[in-house]
């Protein structure tokens, strides 16, 4: 799937251009992977978009489930979420010449930082901030099950499925030291 199949845009920017304008769109998009998430289910929600004048606030959700990888043996891990979206764009107004009219565009500066990709001329693509929201929604640290046993630190079998054959490292006792010290505590 190319990524002009899966646009989610939000019209032009010119819609909303009157103040106070507002602008409902829902969202109903078909699983999809980029490089930095892989979207299992379908993409559900909605976004408005309401021009107030000088800013464009983007406002809304959506639900979905994205494929994770978990944190102690790495397999896959469907994870459902559920994002929010609320941003907002400085707005300008430029004279169009050609129409003998105004436009209103985005402010594109170092105080207001605008994603790449968001805007094409006057069209906003909403899958950059879907993106985005999704990301930001992820668990950071997640699990197949609440007792999970992880990987072998020697072998690298998947504990899960049942013990291997590695001997445990008692080498490495990190706390082997606190009984000393609080006995050490203890007569002081």
């Amino acid at each position: 799937m190319g990524q002009d199949d899966r646009d989610v845009t939000a019209g032009t920017i010119g819609d909303h251009a009157q103040c106070g304008m507002h602008q409902q769109y829902d969202i109903d998009e078909a699983p999809y992977a980029d490089e930095d998430v892989e979207f299992i289910s379908p993409i559900r929600g909605t976004v408005t978009i309401t021009n107030s004048g000088r800013l464009l606030l983007v406002r809304g959700g959506f639900d979905t489930a994205v494929d994770l990888i978990c944190s102690r043996c790495l397999t896959d891990v469907r994870s459902v979420i559920r994002a929010e979206i609320e941003e907002q764009y400085s707005l300008s107004e430029v004279e169009n010449s050609t129409y003998h009219d105004v436009t209103p565009v985005i402010i594109q500066d170092e105080e207001n930082e605008v994603p790449v990709g968001l805007v094409d001329g006057t069209v906003m693509n909403l899958n950059v901030l879907i993106r985005q929201a999704a990301i930001l929604a992820m668990p950071l640290s997640v699990l197949c099950r609440e007792d999970c046993q992880g990987l072998c630190a020697a072998c690298g079998k998947n504990r899960n499925f049942g013990a291997c054959k590695c001997a445990p490292d008692l080498t490495y006792r990190p706390f082997a030291i606190l009984p000393e010290l609080f006995r050490k505590d203890a007569s002081n």
